[in-house]
This record gives structure tokens, C-alpha cells and sequence, in this order.
């Protein structure tokens, strides 16, 4: 079966064992959305960070708002400058 979401990791190249339990989509900049998401540590207009399995993503933008929170699942929106992920 067709997983958007391994297709992409496998063709980036990414660190599979790090990505394994969580998915991001960026959409053109402007809106993230995020699976697997294990809550939020920062809430800021410029900053926002959250807690996945194996370590914390960091978003840093302008403008940014949490436009939709689930127990596993966000969106995000605003202008985002950059991605950071840390184990």
C-alpha cells in the first residue's frame, strides 16, 4: 500500500529511525501541519515548539498562530521562516 508519507522520506534521504514516528507538511511556507506531535512546550508569534518521540522540533516565523490543535495532530500558520529538528 501507498504511503505518501514514507515515499517522501525514503526519496529524501532522511534519518528514517528519527522521522519515523512523526510527519510534517509545509505548505508553500505558510501553513504546517504535523502528525504524531507529543504537545507543545513553546507558544509564541515567532517561535513555536513541540515535543515528537525522539526529540523537539522548532518553528520560527512571523505571525504565527496555532490555527488547529488535536491530541496528535496540529496546524500551524503564518510565515514560516524555518524548521529545526533536535534529538
Amino acid at each position: 500500500m501507498f504511503n505518501f508519507f514514507d515515499e517522501i522520506k525514503k526519496r529524501a534521504y532522511v534519518n528514517e529511525e528519527f522521522f519515523s514516528d512523526f510527519n510534517i507538511v509545509n505548505m508553500s511556507g505558510k501553513l504546517v501541519y504535523i502528525e504524531g506531535h507529543q504537545g507543545l512546550t513553546v507558544l509564541s508569534p515567532q517561535n513555536i515548539v513541540f515535543k515528537v518521540k525522539k526529540g523537539r522540533v522548532v518553528v520560527e516565523g512571523e505571525n504565527m498562530i496555532l490555527a488547529e490543535l488535536t491530541e496528535n495532530t496540529m496546524l500551524l500558520q503564518g510565515k514560516i521562516i524555518k524548521m529545526e529538528f533536535f534529538q
